[in-house]
């Protein structure tokens, strides 16, 4: 446990770093733009933050909501003129019911009818779907953009066709003013939005008092990388800068307390009505909450640059004007009160009770939440999005959390996000004080049957209200070794309702833990041999320049403490000088900087190549002769079974599952963990007789063909998921019987 907790320690020390690397980047390119103003509102206060710890959350009752909202009207805005205005979309219905949407998307559309469908596309594939979307033609003269919007024929959407051009403020509030939404998201025609974008902002207006929520953006087309925005920005950080973004979301009743959208022109005359917008709904009281580190706004960069600001004057001059024109509210108390506001913490009560209609999601019979510390690139990862992928292909709703940061690691969330939209980094849009609430309303909205617990400490603290609010969800914890997160385990045994293991040692621990036989279930991890290559990678041999009689050792895996690479490196050195062997390294993670390191004090004639995090290991496994595994923690590995489905002979540690697959195989040889010289005597035993080699790497597949495929595990685990449900329901309805006697 403790080597794991040190490994989690430089985890975390590393994504710092590359956060400070970051923001001093950031900052560079500001100095030399001339943008030196807003270095302190979105760069000194993140390095420098607020003594967060000092702030008192405020816990409201959801009935006392006005309270602490915008609430009253000024104006509603400018005019415009609205023509073949179609109002038929019907609302929304949940159970029988008519009820409006929560979220009304205003697509103002100017000579972008081409990327039109595009963006509703991302509409309509959000994690919610209690939504409206409004397209306002805004007098096109490209002569194509009108005819698409008329012939537009899209679920939930209706439009505004305006007669003559008509800016993009004007166009904003004539689909605001018909919108039936509580909040209100404007997004460009050529834009698109992530699919939990508008269920991450509704939750954050509703659950936390928010009245406007952006994210950063993404850059797309004539341009890549992204943008982050300040956190909680005040009414002196948006008199430095805009600190929202295009499309933000925001209460309906703050645009008409703001006046709406103000156009001034174009070109020159042009005056970003956005940042304009933003600052008057700050002056007049909106608490403004933006999703760092998270880009879920994806922003189109034309060749030709924007239909309404191209020729623009600089930033300074646009915000001399918006302050001049908005001199009247930028008061002293304006000032002082958005101060105080932005760092107020508002938690509705109770916990996760908002005031939506559920998602249609929430009637499906078996949904599933699955619960982990972090998604970064890792073999327990790829065995849970297999895991995923069976199960939704199998009719199941799956969601997945993770709770630590993972900023600077590699990122595997993507594994998930083909199979299901419904991903959520914690870390990435939430403070760890709104977690609670996010989890209880995750499952209220989805109703969830089980939840599969992997190592979350979050989760595990959360159980004992979780169970009590929610007692028929049945909680399944998923072990993968004997080291980690047993401890808490352990700590919180008489909450879960059963236990899952891929390897006989963990099933040997829980038993001593006292659990029954019935209540634990050994899953072993399976992989589909027929899948993987037994000749070497052509494209690899070539890249790497590899001679037909070279014996290739490779390690392919996550770079942290517990999978000892260094071990590795060292092997490298110790067959320095030697033709006819070739070490080959694969992989990510927290010690990527110490590995590299190590690879640099290696001798001249060390035949060792380093490849880093490659998109797929598969053709670099099928190129192994040798498959190194010098382990000091490990449970059953899923790049060990795939090492021996693409027949390579195996030198790993004798630990965790390992031995369980390799005793008595023929394929590979047991080595003390991370013990250098066991490993090099292994090797030098393999590369000295070619026909014992040749034995094991025919074993290898041999033992890969015998064990599970993936579609028998997803089986297994849904078999198990299952069962922990029925067994669930039935001691639940035993308590109720026993209640009811009782009285």
């Amino acid at each position: 446990m403790k080597r794991a907790d040190t490994s989690r320690t430089v985890s975390m020390l590393r994504a710092r770093v590359m956060r400070l690397r970051h923001v001093l980047k950031t900052a560079f390119r500001l100095i030399i733009s001339g943008q030196i103003y807003v270095i302190y509102a979105t760069l000194l206060r993140r390095v420098f933050p607020v003594r967060e710890e000092y702030i008192q959350i405020e816990y409201v009752n959801g009935t006392a909501a006005d309270e602490v909202t915008v609430s009253s009207v000024d104006s509603a805005g400018s005019s415009t003129d609205r023509r073949n205005v179609d109002q038929a979309s019907p609302s929304a219905e949940l159970d029988g019911r008519q009820v409006d949407p929560l979220v009304s998307v205003i697509i103002p559309c100017f000579n972008y009818g081409r990327f039109l469908e595009r963006a509703i596309d991302s509409i309509l594939g959000q994690t919610i779907d209690n939504i409206e979307i409004i397209v306002v033609e805004g007098g096109s003269t490209d002569g194509e953009t009108p005819d698409i919007v008329k012939r537009l024929n899209r679920p939930k959407t209706r439009v505004i066709i305006h007669d003559r051009p008509t800016l993009v403020g004007a166009n904003r509030n004539a689909g605001i003013a018909i919108a039936r939404g509580k909040f209100i998201c404007c997004l460009d025609a050529d834009d698109t939005l992530d699919p939990t974008y508008l269920e991450k902002a509704a939750y954050l207006l509703d659950a936390h008092f928010y009245d406007v929520v952006s994210t950063g953006i993404r850059f797309t087309g004539a341009r890549t990388g992204v943008i982050d925005v300040l956190e909680t920005p005040s009414l002196k950080d948006m008199t430095y800068g805009n600190h929202v973004t295009t499309c933000a979301v925001f209460r309906r009743d703050l645009w008409e307390k703001a006046g709406g959208f103000f156009d001034t022109g174009k070109g020159q005359d042009h005056v970003a009505e956005d940042w304009d917008f933003w600052l008057r709904c700050v002056a007049v009281g909106g608490r403004v909450r933006n999703i760092t580190g998270e880009y879920l706004f994806n922003y189109t960069v034309h060749d030709s640059g924007s239909l309404s600001s191209t020729g623009v004057r600089s930033l300074g001059f646009q915000k001399n004007a918006i302050l001049a024109r908005n001199k009247a509210r930028l008061q002293p108390e304006a000032f002082a009160s958005s101060k105080s506001q932005a760092r107020r913490r508002l938690v509705r009560t109770p916990e996760g009770c908002l005031p939506w209609p559920s998602a249609p999601i929430s009637s499906r019979d078996r949904s599933l939440l699955i619960a982990v510390p972090f998604l970064i690139v890792g073999g327990a990862e790829r065995l849970l999005s297999s895991i995923v992928r069976y199960l939704v292909s199998e009719g199941w709703h799956v969601t997945i959390i993770s709770t630590l940061p993972q900023k600077g690691l590699e990122d595997s969330s993507g594994w998930f996000k083909e199979i299901t939209g419904e991903v959520y980094i914690l870390p990435q849009f939430l403070g760890e004080w709104e977690y609670s609430s996010f989890i209880h309303y995750l499952i209220q909205s989805r109703r969830f049957n089980v939840a599969l617990l992997a190592g979350s400490r979050v989760f595990y603290e959360l159980l004992p209200e979780l169970n009590e609010k929610y007692p028929d969800m049945a909680i399944v914890d998923l072990l993968f070794n004997t080291a980690g997160h047993t401890h808490s385990h352990v700590e919180y045994r008489s909450l879960l309702t059963s236990a899952v293991a891929e390897n006989p040692e963990v099933i040997a621990w829980l038993k001593k833990q006292g659990w029954s036989d019935d209540r634990i279930k050994l899953i072993e991890s399976g992989v589909d041999a027929t899948r993987f290559d037994t000749e070497r990678s052509p494209d690899v041999v070539k890249a790497l320049q590899i001679g037909e009689e070279e014996v290739v050792i490779g390690f392919s895996g996550r770079l942290s403490e517990e999978k000892a690479p260094e071990v590795f490196v060292k092997l490298a050195a110790a067959f320095s000088g030697e033709p006819s062997v070739r070490f080959i390294m694969t992989g990510g993670g927290p010690l990527k900087g110490a590995v590299e390191a190590e690879i640099k004090k290696l001798p001249a004639d060390a035949r060792f190549q380093f490849m880093g995090l490659v998109d797929s290991t598969r053709e670099y496994f099928a190129t192994y002769d040798i498959f190194v595994l010098p382990s000091r923690i490990d449970g059953r590995p899923i790049a060990l079974l795939e090492a021996l489905a693409s027949g390579c002979a195996v030198v790993a540690s004798d630990v965790g599952g390992i031995p369980a697959i390799l005793c008595d195989s023929g394929a590979g040889i047991l080595c003390r963990p991370a013990n250098t010289s066991d490993f090099i005597a292994a090797i030098r035993s393999l590369i000295s007789d070619r026909a014992k080699l040749a034995l094991m790497k025919s074993a290898a597949r041999e033992t890969a063909r015998q064990m599970l495929s993936e579609r028998q595990m997803g089986a297994s685990y849904e078999a198990a998921l299952e069962s922990a449900i029925e067994f669930k329901r039935s001691a639940l309805g035993m308590r109720v019987a026993h209640e009811n006697d009782a009285t």
